[in-house]
């Protein structure tokens, strides 16, 4: 992977960010952990980009990126995911599963990023789906 830096991960973040009207508070930090498991993007010693997050010093999660697109995708899937989350709060429809909205929006607006996300985002949905199927029976 060729040496990507930090102005060029924080600058595809900001581009990204605006399409999709996201706040910073829903990006990650880029080099610079704060703790409180909010995700963090750092850079090993040989280069490697690790999508992180750590939580009162424990290490919650940490992948490594194959490639800017990729960082990008796994960082916009949570983005997006925590928009969506938001989303349904404000338009909740008691009547049925929280989930579908929640998951359709997320969709909606990772295909606004990129279709090839929205598509790997909608195959990770079915997949939950398959195991833990809508229930709007549940609703309160």
């Amino acid at each position: 992977m060729a040496q990507i830096t930090k102005s060029q991960i924080e600058s595809e973040l900001q581009r990204l960010a605006e399409i999709i009207v996201a706040q910073s508070n829903q990006l990650p930090t880029v080099d610079d952990n704060q703790d409180f498991a909010r995700p963090n993007i750092s850079f090993s010693s040989d280069g490697t980009l690790y999508y992180e997050a750590y939580e009162r010093g424990e290490q919650l999660f940490s992948i490594p990126a194959f490639d800017l697109e990729h960082l990008m995708f796994m960082t916009f899937k949570d983005t997006t995911f925590s928009m969506a989350v938001e989303h349904e709060r404000m338009n909740r429809n008691t009547n049925e599963d929280f989930r579908r909205q929640l998951f359709a929006k997320q969709v909606e607006l990772m295909r606004t990023l990129n279709s090839d996300w929205a598509e790997r985002t909608q195959k990770e949905i079915d997949a939950t789906l398959r195991t833990a199927p809508f229930n709007d029976e549940l609703t309160a």
